[in-house]
This record gives structure tokens, sequence and C-alpha cells, in this order.
């Protein structure tokens, strides 16, 4: 019997995404190729320049929140998981940014259903990954954000998910088709997506694709040994390069498609 998917909430797990996806070298990589690639709309140096109203939609620990209200602009926070936003809280005091980041306990679906914004932009990260529903979601979504406002979206790439499969010799579980992961526990997400998949949605939602990045290319596929000893001064410029370079991106375990709203 086949099982029903649902969205899946972190509560009870703030510390293992710390460690597993913050404190780790992938979670360095994940953070500066996002980082580059939201740059142009987020670090504006012209004074005068009016701050951004943005929305972090599952925005996790916070991490960021934070990176963005440093630049200026007014972040909604919106987490579904008490123990995430409290932890955000937390890191959102120390950095003394208490007037420009507001704290919402809320799924999107919630957000949505509540009319939220129009916003600047939305970052929509490491979330899709985890609905029943992924596109749904996204279409309801985007009725909080404003013609011409863009949206950051970054995603679980199923490719990825097979790839990592044939490495592992599991190849019975590939003949079954079922890559994705039944939710009820872990860090595997419940609905992996092909890039060329959610690229037609966007279209379909009528979403201008300007920047598509893969994020962590080959660091994952790296044998355990070697990415041990591996030098991030070497890893990262290589993992920047090969970003925006097919075959490679599409196989990258994280997908970042930053487009603007018609």
């Amino acid at each position: 019997m086949q099982l029903v998917k649902q969205d899946r909430v972190f509560d009870g797990l703030a510390n293992r995404f710390q460690s597993k996806i913050y404190d780790d070298p992938r979670g360095a990589i994940r953070l500066s190729i996002l980082q580059d690639d939201l740059a142009p709309l987020i670090i504006q140096p012209e004074a005068g320049t009016q701050p951004l109203q943005i929305l972090d939609a599952g925005g996790g620990l916070g991490h960021m929140s934070i990176w963005m209200a440093q630049q200026g602009h007014q972040v909604v926070l919106a987490e579904p998981s008490v123990e995430m936003l409290q932890r955000a809280e937390s890191d959102i005091q120390r950095a003394g940014l208490e007037d420009s980041i507001h704290l919402v306990q809320s799924s999107v679906q919630e957000m949505a259903d509540k009319g939220c914004g129009p916003f600047d932009l939305i970052t929509f990260h490491a979330v899709l990954e985890w609905l029943a529903e992924p596109r749904a979601v996204l279409e309801q979504l985007l009725h909080c954000l404003k013609p011409g406002g863009w949206l950051s979206l970054m995603f679980f790439s199923e490719h990825s998910t097979v790839m990592r499969r044939l490495i592992a010799g599991d190849f019975e579980i590939l003949r079954q088709g079922t890559v994705a992961n039944h939710g009820r526990q872990g860090l595997a997400p419940i609905s992996p997506l092909k890039p060329e998949e959610v690229k037609g949605w966007l279209q379909d939602m009528d979403m201008v694709l300007e920047t598509w990045s893969g994020i962590r290319c080959f660091y994952d596929y790296m044998h355990h040994d070697v990415r041990k000893k591996a030098d991030m001064d070497t890893i990262l410029p290589l993992e920047r390069h090969y970003s925006r370079i097919e075959p490679w991106r599409s196989l990258a375990r994280y997908q970042h498609m930053l487009c603007w709203k018609k």
C-alpha cells in the first residue's frame, strides 16, 4: 500500500539541522552560492535605496533572514516549527536585528491564506521538497509576491538522489521507483524534484527565470575519505565554477532558481 505523504515540520530537529547543514562544509557551500546569486538584489550600495520587504518562507533557523537584514532590509521570517523559531530569535537578538526581522509561526499555506504581502522578494529555500503538494503550495506562495518581485527558490534535486542511489548500489529501490523518503524521520526529503519540471512550473506561473545555479555539484559525490581531507579554499571556487555549467548543474544536490514575476 502506498503511503500518503504529509508535509514535514522539524520540531525536535533544530540541533541536527545546525550540525548537519549549517556547521558543515556542505552548509558553507550552500550559503556561499545562494549569497552569490542574491547579492545583486540584496547588497545595494547606492545611497537612498529603499530597503526590500522580504518574506523568508520556511526560514528555519534564520540564517538567511539575518544576512538579508544585515544588508538593511526588512524581513518576515515565517516558520511552522516553534523550536526553530526560538533558536532563530536568540540569534536575531544576539545580532541586534529585532527591529528588522519579524517572526511568524506559520506554514507557507497559512501565510498565503492570510493574504500576506505583497513582498519585493520571497526566499523559499529547502522547503518545496518537504511538501506533499509542492506545486500547489508554490502557486499559493506566489500570491504574496508583487508584480516585478523576485522569488529565490532552492530545492532538492531528484537527479542527485538517483545518482547517490546508483553510486551506493541501491538498484532495487530505483527499480521500484521509490526514490523519495516517507518523511517520518531523518532528513531525506519526501518530494525531491526534477529541475526541468520545476522550471516548467515557474514558466506556467508567469515567472521569468534569470539565474539558475546548482549547489554542491560534486562535493556530495566525493569519496568520504577524500572529502574529509578536502580543502575548502580549493573546493568552493570549483563549486562556484561548475554551478552554472551543464551537466554538473542539474546533478547538484540542490537547485537554486532566481526569477521575477511578470
